[in-house]
């Protein structure tokens, strides 16, 4: 079948592929994850302590 309009239909092509994009990009999308809190007996910077330099012992 030979199409009377080649320009026509690729153009209706691209204008649905750019529907079908803007249709996806407005879906919601998920929150950012929350930081995970600190956690106990650990550097601030993430690094773990030395053995016993902070417990005193020999």
């Amino acid at each position: 079948m030979k199409l009377r309009n080649p320009l026509i239909a690729s153009a209706a092509v691209v204008g649905a592929g750019a529907l079908a994009w803007l249709a996806r990009s407005k879906r919601p999308q998920l929150p950012e994850p929350a930081p995970e809190p600190p956690r106990l007996g650990y550097s601030r910077n993430g690094a773990a302590p030395a053995p016993g330099t902070e417990t005193g012992a020999p």
